[in-house]
């Protein structure tokens, strides 16, 4: 076919050289000559780009029809050998890059693009698909730093900087959010939103299917003043048939000035709902006469008469006073209009006899507030380390007799910690409303005086709490001065209780050995410790001489499972191999680095509600890989702090703090025997690979166990920060379908909507506690009702489901 083309080429390189118009190829000073030569190496040149753009078009139709078919790996190869005959051709690199990455094969892919980089350095998306593989291979701080290189290139690409925020990249948020303004994409979303509560008012049988309008509107949590300005806490849904109670407001204005009085006072008198009564304690005598001007015009206000100062005075007119409910707002806040009817329809709908609620604090001198805390589900373990629920509390009247009288002390800290836990000790249930219903006027410096005030109190208000409980001896505390807030160590009672660690391996025996290795050496009591190896199938010469090695120190113990890979019998069968009191399932590729971990884990689960322990897992950047398994996000699941510095707080210090959490990792996950046996083990049958660790976790929180994590015990974990391409994989991706299906349909799909312990404030369209936006009301209802309830894991199909289970294993 080429030859049919040869004459016409060479007419055409003829009348090149014959034409005038290419004597300005001429170079200059050169002769006639020396402008024929050149004519003459420029048409030959042109001849060969001509015959190979002629051989070249048939291979790219083949490349690409072996692309669009899905063959990849044979559209790289066809796209290789078309890049042997014409090498300039960097779009082809680009091609081969492409389908090595749709393949899997992500470091060949790389090469690729790279190389086409060194011929167009300024592509921004050649850098953008490089931030892509390096993604899908786990090196998220070389794909961050590509996608920031196609923003510097192409400042409005819309696609990294999706990337970017979807990363959790809080600068990139704040710019996507001035980029809205600045081209009026909020007025648009906000006109959306305006229209999408229009549909829901009128279609108000479908509404509880429909999206939270609120989703649409995300804010950046460091733009919580710009959201402020646009959004306010909307009124609770009416619940029908449903009597509000009477809320009798105690406020505490001790140590107020005059414009703190008259903003507590006006709040007051501004609440939506007229259900309400409040008496005033400990106003400035030379104060006085601005509350008893208001309360002859306003009859449900009063002035306290000779009652005792500060929360022990408020606390002592709550408990005489005749009320449905009491508001205790905290000393110097100010209550939102709708702070009561929220309260209110709280108590109406759900089982609460104590709510907490979120706060907020504006700078002196402004009128929008810039600064927040959203809190999660109470949790009595993160209450042990501090009060992370604010001095904000209302009660039902008969939860309030229930707990007693207050302890002695005038401290308000003290007091509201010492409510808080008698609280706990009385089983009374606790609810957080998620809405910033109490709001102060404060700045940085001021909030962290408050809080560095309050931990003295508190500490004694959990010393108190420990000795009536007699824990006194078995909890060893810490800390609660300004440095920061109490830790709690847990200690246990048999300090040689024995555990058997269980590590399935395959053809990673130095990683495993090592990890085996460094048990031993942190650990407080290594003769207690008994290490059983599981071999799924080594076939490396080299890994078997490291395991059999490995077995050969005491305490270590190998067995071989060559049988297909399905990690829940594995563990079943070893964990049957051992009599051990006390499990802990691990994966081979991990470092411990916490001295003294096995008593850190004995001490927790001697502790009788606690079902199970997970650790807090590192990656060896020294980010945070799991501090705890989030539910509800994007409709899965997530681990809590992912990417996070070690050393990180988030939200209400959850990081660094022991707390209840919805599930734990089976990467590192111990349980006590006798419940691991009681409910079964792991489900082999249904779930051998995935979800069958969370599968667990719920079964023990059905039972009223506690799933604990605990930042006292650290390990890296030399996973990669890709779970791998499971997608690349159909019977991977249908295994994972069929699992998901099975827990779905076990616990039922709206437990993996939402988590108990997490604040629906935060929006779940990128990584945790990065963007926020206000719930719906009667999503806000609903956690206010489930974080209230004992049992917030388990529905009744659920409940039903876990009892024919445990029957079978009885």
């Amino acid at each position: 076919m080429f030859d049919r083309f040869v004459p016409s080429i060479r007419h055409a390189a003829r009348k090149v050289l014959s034409s005038p118009a290419t004597g300005g190829m001429r170079t200059a000073g050169k002769g006639a000559q020396g402008g024929t030569a050149g004519r003459r190496t420029s048409a030959a040149r042109m001849l060969r780009r001509l015959k190979v753009g002629l051989r070249l078009r048939p291979m790219i139709s083949r490349a690409d029809a072996l692309r669009d078919q899905g063959r990849h790996l044979e559209a790289a190869a066809a796209y290789e050998a078309a890049l042997e005959v014409a090498p300039w051709r960097d779009g082809l690199m680009i091609q081969c890059g492409n389908m090595l990455k749709d393949a899997g094969r992500l470091d060949e892919a790389l090469g690729w693009y790279r190389a086409a980089l060194g011929e167009r350095p300024d592509d921004a998306d050649i850098h953008l698909q490089t931030g892509h593989a390096l993604k899908l291979l786990g090196r998220r701080s070389e794909a961050l730093a590509a996608y920031r290189r196609v923003l510097e290139i192409e400042p409005t690409h819309r696609h990294a900087s999706w990337e970017l925020i979807q990363a959790g990249e809080i600068d990139e948020q704040v710019r996507g959010m001035a980029a809205q303004m600045t081209g009026h994409g909020l007025e648009t979303m906000l006109s959306l939103a305006g229209e999408v509560e229009t549909m829901q008012r009128r279609l108000s049988e479908i509404a509880a299917e429909l999206p939270d309008v609120a989703s649409l509107t995300a804010f950046p949590a460091n733009a919580y003043r710009l959201f402020r300005q646009i959004y306010d806490v909307p009124p609770p849904p009416v619940a029908e048939g449903m009597s509000a109670p009477e809320v009798l407001i105690v406020a505490d204005a001790g140590g107020l000035d005059a414009d703190g009085l008259h903003r507590l006072l006006g709040s007051i008198l501004d609440q939506s709902s007229p259900r309400w009564r409040a008496v005033v304690v400990g106003v400035d005598p030379a104060l006085a006469p601005a509350v008893e001007r208001l309360s002859g015009a306003e009859p449900r206000l009063a002035l306290a008469g000779a009652a005792l100062p500060g929360r022990a005075g408020a606390l002592q007119i709550a408990r005489e006073a005749a009320a449905d409910a009491v508001l205790l707002p905290a000393p110097g806040a100010a209550i939102h209009r709708h702070c009561v009817a929220w309260l209110a329809a709280v108590f109406a709908a759900s089982e609460a006899g104590l709510l907490t609620c979120d706060e907020e604090w504006r700078l002196p001198g402004e009128s929008e507030p810039s600064a927040f805390e959203a809190r999660g589900g109470f949790d009595p373990d993160m209450l042990l380390q501090e009060n992370s629920w604010g001095e904000t509390l209302a009660l039902r009247n008969e939860a309030l007799a229930a707990l007693g009288p207050a302890a002695d002390g005038e401290d308000g800290a003290f007091l509201t910690s010492d409510l808080l836990l008698a609280a706990v000790r009385a089983g009374v249930p606790v609810g957080h409303v998620p809405f910033p219903l109490a709001a102060f006027v404060a700045d940085e410096a001021a909030r962290q005086r408050a809080s560095r005030g309050a931990r003295p109190g508190h500490r004694r208000a959990v010393e108190r709490h420990l000795q009536i409980l007699g824990l006194a001896e078995r909890v060893a505390v810490s800390g609660g001065s300004a440095d920061g807030c109490l830790h709690l160590t847990w200690l246990p009672t048999t300090p040689s209780e024995a555990i058997t660690v269980i590590v399935p391996t395959r053809d990673n025996g130095a990683d495993c050995a090592a990890f085996v290795a460094s048990l031993f050496s942190q650990a407080a009591h290594p003769e207690a410790v008994d290490c059983l190896i599981v071999d799924n199938g080594t076939r490396s010469g080299n890994d078997i001489e490291r395991l059999e090695a490995a077995a050969r120190r005491p305490g270590v113990r190998l067995v071989r499972r060559d049988e297909a890979f399905n990690w829940s019998q594995l563990n079943n069968r070893a964990a049957a191999e051992s009599d051990a009191p006390i499990l802990v399932f691990a994966n081979d590729d991990m470092e411990m680095r916490t001295k003294g971990w096995d008593d850190r884990l004995r001490g927790q689960l001697q502790r009788g509600d606690v079902g199970a322990v997970g650790a807090k897992l590192l990656y060896p950047d020294d980010t945070v890989q799991h501090a705890g398994v989030l539910f509800g996000w994007k409709g899965s699941v997530i681990h809590d702090g992912l990417y996070e510095p070690a050393d990180a707080g988030g939200p209400s210090g959850r990081w660094l703090k022991t707390r209840r959490v919805s599930a734990v990792t089976g990467a590192f996950l111990a349980v006590r025997r006798e419940n691991f046996e009681a409910l079964g083990g792991f489900d082999a049958a249904r779930l051998p690979i995935g979800y069958s660790d969370l599968d667990l976790c719920l079964k023990l929180r059905a039972r009223g166990q506690a799933v604990v994590f605990t930042p006292d015990v650290v390990l890296t974990h030399h996973e990669s920060k890709s779970r791998g391409l499971d997608h690349l994989d159909p019977e991977r991706s249908a295994r994972s379908s069929a699992e998901r299906r099975v827990i779905e349909e076990r616990w039922g799909r709206e437990l993996f909507c939402r988590d108990p312990f997490v604040n629906p404030l935060w929006v779940d369209a990128t990584l945790p506690f990065r963007l926020i936006s206000f719930p719906s009301p009667r999503r806000a209802l609903e956690f206010a009702r489930s974080s209230a309830s004992a049992d917030r894991c388990v529905t009744g199909t659920a409940r039903s489901s876990l009892s024919r289970e445990c029957t079978r294993h009885v």
